[in-house]
């Protein structure tokens, strides 16, 4: 029968796997897929690697130059079971009475699987200007945020495959960044191929996160328990202060790192996990869900708030967006928990991802907006998730709301440059290699100043007037990356936003129509290579999946 022969054919290909990767267990030793978070306190990094085999103790050695490391720590190892065809480890270790302002130079390892390279990483910088670089919803495959030479073709972009061209792209933040927040969704997916495709992301980010510390949260792509797993194993050295403080997937108990804070100098991040309001993450351990967050997260604004002489800005970070107005739009039972939370005790920012583009809010409450950065009396809402995967964008399909400042669907990331504590300079660098002149990789397409001389909760409300359903065409602009490719969707052309071309479109021939015009793009985007892309479910929204999916089943 059929369901038989499928059963037969997904065994060989597992059996096919298996063998791959006990091949690659057998050849690869040593320390890999290093990277370093901040630690709980200013004179503490702690480093994260991985290895094929049980070892000896877990070391880092450390020092001031690279030829006297005598400095060391220990640490710990843990078996990571999950992968089901395979068992490797997890290792993390802490660097500890690290002076601030101070360039080190580590490797880590243990005498049996042997040692990393020797790396370098600059601890805390207390002397702003401070770089911090956004970005979020960043593939193994096109991940066209980490530098020119990562393409939709392959998996691999290390920095054997970067070294071509450092100038632009993530690497060549590597110089100037104290932090890279990667908010959600990691590799698609972190547990796929029993673990292998997390590996190579791994090896991937090794070049940005060995030399500056990788902060993140945690995404829906990580909601699998495969994927849970590999997120919270991987990343248990994020300096975690949750409640509870630990967290049970099914590799076991692990630090709770689906909601932590820390501070660098003048900020105070808040790390937390929107899918603690989507079941089923809370299911897999009933003792973290949606109510021990919410109660631990406004103790930690309490406790910021109290503490805003010494980091007055607020930055929380979660992977589902407050407010988009991409076609699947901004997710309400977050924004109906959190948005309060951010008026009252006065959050500056809030980062998200999930949608794969780039939109800026003005200060925002309750969909009513301030039409400038001076003295914000409302959070800001950015989206940053386009820093690419083979799940693509989607053209822009709604009006662009009045809250709506700036969005760009083009593959990207964000530069958030700390000038002082009132005073903010925010980019957005694109690095979009799909349909763009190379000329245009790393140049930036936003670019504003933010200042605020009144950190604290929003009680004052004079300036949140902007009540309209659409922006003001003085307030507002919008880049689509489609622009150039849906060129024949009206019969005369005009010079209207690509968005109002698409609702008539549709409007006029019906959403078969539309969708056929969607799978051609995306015919377009995958010329020439059997790696396809393609579009992400959720960017879509419910009338253009129907017909999508009316189109798949019923194409000869």
């Amino acid at each position: 029968s059929k369901a038989t022969v499928s059963v037969l054919y997904w065994i060989v290909k597992m059996m096919q796997r298996a063998l791959t990767l006990l091949g690659l267990a057998a050849a690869a030793h040593g320390a890999g897929q290093v990277h370093v978070a901040y630690g709980y306190t200013n004179d503490v990094l702690s480093v994260s690697w991985a290895s094929k085999e049980k070892g000896a103790v877990s070391e880092v050695f450390y020092g001031e130059t690279p030829d006297n490391l005598n400095m060391r720590n220990t640490g710990d190892e843990k078996i990571f079971t999950a992968d089901v065809v395979r068992t490797w480890y997890t290792r993390s270790a802490n660097m500890t009475g690290l002076k601030t302002n101070t360039k080190y130079y580590y490797k880590v390892g243990d005498s049996t699987n042997g040692y990393s390279n020797v790396f370098e990483v600059t601890n805390r910088r207390t002397n702003p200007p401070y770089n911090h670089i956004l970005f979020g919803d960043m593939g193994t495959q096109a991940a066209f945020s980490i530098c020119d030479a990562c393409t939709q073709h392959e998996k691999v972009c290390d920095d054997t495959t970067c070294a071509k061209n450092t100038s632009v792209g993530l690497v060549s933040e590597v110089g100037t960044a104290d932090m890279f927040l990667h908010v959600g969704d990691f590799a698609y997916d972190l547990g796929n191929d029993f673990g292998e495709l997390g590996d190579q992301f791994m090896r991937n980010i090794e070049q940005l996160a060995s030399r500056v510390p990788y902060m993140v949260s945690h995404g829906n792509h990580e909601d699998a328990p495969e994927g849970l797993a590999h997120y919270v194993e991987r990343f248990r050295n994020q300096p975690v202060n949750s409640v509870p403080a630990h967290y049970v997937t099914m590799n076991g108990r692990a630090p709770n790192n689906l909601y932590f804070s820390w501070d660098y100098g003048l900020v105070h991040y808040v790390s937390f996990s929107t899918e603690l309001f989507h079941a089923p993450v809370d299911l897999y351990d009933p003792a973290v869900t949606k109510h021990t967050l919410l109660k631990w997260l406004e103790e930690d604004l309490q406790k910021a708030n109290a503490n805003r002489h010494v980091s007055p800005w607020i930055l929380i970070h979660g992977h589902r967006p407050l407010y988009s107005s991409a076609d699947s739009g901004s997710d309400e039972k977050v924004r109906e928990a959190i948005e309060p939370l951010c008026r009252k005790y006065g959050v500056d920012f809030s980062i998200n991802g999930h949608q794969h583009n780039y939109e800026r809010s003005w200060p925002v409450w309750n969909s009513t907006a301030q039409l400038n950065y001076t003295d914000p009396q409302a959070t800001i809402y950015v989206v940053t998730g386009a820093a690419g995967s083979r799940e693509m964008h989607t053209p822009f399909t709604k009006d662009q709301p009045g809250w709506s400042a700036f969005r760009s669907n083009t593959f990207g990331y964000t530069r958030m440059i700390v000038y002082n504590a009132t005073h903010i300079h925010w980019q957005q660098v694109q690095t979009d290699p799909t349909d763009f002149p190379l000329a245009d990789y790393g140049r930036v397409i936003d670019d504003i100043w933010i200042v605020q001389h009144n950190h604290g909760p929003f009680v004052e409300t004079d300036q949140l007037t902007y009540t309209g359903e659409f922006c003001r065409p003085d307030k507002c602009s919008s880049y689509d990356h489609f622009e150039q490719l849906l060129t024949d969707l009206e019969d005369t052309p005009t010079d209207r936003p690509l968005w109002q071309k698409i609702q008539s479109y549709r409007q006029k021939h019906g959403e078969v129509a539309w969708a056929q015009k969607l799978k051609d793009v995306l015919k377009y985007l995958n010329r020439g290579t059997s790696d396809k892309v393609e579009w992400e479910d959720g960017l879509l929204d419910r009338k253009e999946r129907a017909a999508y999916k009316w189109i798949s089943e019923n194409q000869q």
